[in-house]
C-alpha cells in the first residue's frame, strides 16, 4: 500500500504515537501526534537506523516500519528537500 505522508500527517495530527528504535534496550517514546514522533525520529538518527513508529488508535494500531518512517522524515512539513 502506498504511503501518502501529507495525508498521514493530517489524519494522525492528534493521535497518540510511539517511536521504537530496533536496538537493544531502547525504550519506546510516546508523542501526541505523528509529526512530533517523526521529528523525534529524525532528530535522533531515525533516518539511518532501523525504526518503527506506531499510531495508537481506539480500534487498531498502525505501524510504520523503517522504509515508511524514512519517507515520513523526508516529507516533514516545512522541511521538503532537506535531509
Amino acid at each position: 500500500m502506498a504511503l501518502d505522508p501529507e495525508k498521514a500527517f493530517l489524519d494522525y495530527s492528534t493521535a497518540d504515537c510511539s517511536v521504537q528504535f530496533w536496538t537493544a534496550n531502547a525504550p519506546a517514546v510516546q508523542f501526541t501526534s505523528l509529526e512530533a514522533a517523526v521529528r523525534f525520529a529524525k532528530d535522533h538518527g531515525g533516518r539511518w537506523e532501523e525504526i518503527e513508529i506506531t499510531v495508537h488508535l481506539p480500534r487498531e494500531d498502525i505501524a510504520f516500519a523503517t522504509g515508511k518512517v524514512h519517507q515520513l522524515i523526508d516529507a516533514l512539513p516545512g522541511e521538503l528537500g532537506k535531509k
